[in-house]
């Protein structure tokens, strides 16, 4: 083999590898993005679900959802969704704003989203774009 045709299957070899890596890199950035202080998953895995589907916390306490694919939100909003539960004297809350579409508003791909509970109680929330396929969970507040 002449130096010119090593030089050649070097590159390629190198150029191949490169882009294997690259991939991998990509992939993992948008296909497994972890979440280690997260609470909750929001769509782990292409799912539609969120794990844990239930949470129990304490009063005070701040849950942190985690979006590993963009697509889903969180909605505990009743004029939002009729899907949702809510103590009496708990503030609705949404991963969007007020005003904002809750079916067309979702948390970007590597995102998060943290709410305080405040009240005591049952607090069902759904993800408004897929919660016809079931996509709900449930935090716990003692």
């Amino acid at each position: 083999m002449t130096s010119r045709n090593r030089a050649a299957r070097t590159r390629r070899e190198l150029l191949a590898v490169g882009a294997a890596g690259l991939v991998g890199s990509i992939a993992g950035c948008s296909w497994n993005t972890s979440f280690p202080d997260a609470d909750v998953i929001a769509g782990p895995d292409g799912r539609l679900v969120f794990e844990p589907a239930e949470l129990t916390v304490s009063v005070g306490e701040t849950v942190k959802w985690g979006f590993p694919r963009s697509g889903h939100n969180v909605c505990c909003r009743p004029d939002d969704s009729s899907n949702v539960r809510l103590p009496e004297d708990a503030e609705p809350f949404a991963s969007y704003n007020a005003g904002e579409s809750p079916q067309g508003t979702v948390v970007p791909l590597g995102g998060t989203y943290e709410h305080t509970f405040h009240v005591p109680g049952t607090f069902g929330y759904v993800c408004v774009p897929h919660v016809g396929q079931g996509m709900s969970g449930t935090v716990q507040v003692e």
